[in-house]
């Protein structure tokens, strides 16, 4: 099934996963972990968008991304991506490609899905066995997202999602930790990775309402194209 366009405005929500090339591993230790987060951070403030959820593994990243006003997606990750390779031809002393061509993020609606998608990113080390207990990988953002008072990395406030989940941050993070707890049922699974193959909308309502939303915008007068990337 062909790849649907990338929809680029402000606001939306994005399940990026990007690739080592060749599925070759990127972070090869502790301190390449560190540099990509850096890396992250720096444009998260510079381009300031939002971002609610994140799992480094060794030959890919999952990046759960709502965009401001500043810059699209594409441009978000073509930044982190061009930083962080040449970071990794200087350490190495390598050329190339370190990261494949084409990133996905498909868009993730703001109701009970994103936190499956939340749920789906942080829980990667469990289902490679990488680790026991979701808490004792380094390098995702569960820690932030169920144990941090307050996190700079992680948009909690932002979320308005994860903020339906109690009156009061302590209460958030309880609820965050029961669920966390628990497996994705294994439907949802499937509708993630579809999601993430495809690059389609989970649910028809939902893209009724992205299109909805881009006919708003385009408003009156010569129908302007919708930006892809």
């Amino acid at each position: 099934m062909p790849r649907e366009k990338r929809i680029t405005r402000a606001g939306l929500i994005y399940h990026v996963i990007n690739r080592g090339n060749n599925r070759q591993p990127v972070f090869l230790e502790d301190d390449d972990f560190r540099k990509y987060l850096g890396i992250l951070y720096r444009f998260k403030k510079q381009y300031q968008f939002k971002l609610f959820a994140y799992c480094l593994m060794t030959n890919h990243v999952h990046l759960l991304i709502q965009v401001g006003e500043k810059k699209t997606i594409s441009q978000i990750m073509q930044s982190i991506t061009v930083a962080h390779t040449r970071h990794y031809h200087f350490k190495y002393q390598s050329s190339g490609h370190v990261w494949q061509g084409r990133f996905n993020s498909p868009i993730v609606s703001d109701d009970e899905y994103l936190l499956n998608v939340m749920k789906y990113i942080e829980q990667n080390p469990l289902r490679a066995r990488m680790v026991k207990n979701i808490g004792e990988y380094l390098w995702s953002s569960y820690r932030l997202n169920a144990l941090a008072v307050q996190c700079k990395m992680i948009d909690r406030q932002d979320n308005k999602v994860y903020q339906k989940l109690g009156e009061t941050d302590d209460i958030r993070r309880e609820q965050y930790i029961r669920l966390m707890k628990r497996g994705i049922a294994e439907q949802d699974l499937e509708d993630i990775r579809f999601s993430v193959k495809t690059g389609s909308y989970i649910s028809e309502k939902f893209k009724v309402k992205i299109e909805q939303m881009m006919a708003k915008k385009r408003g009156r007068g010569r129908p302007r194209k919708v930006i892809y990337s």
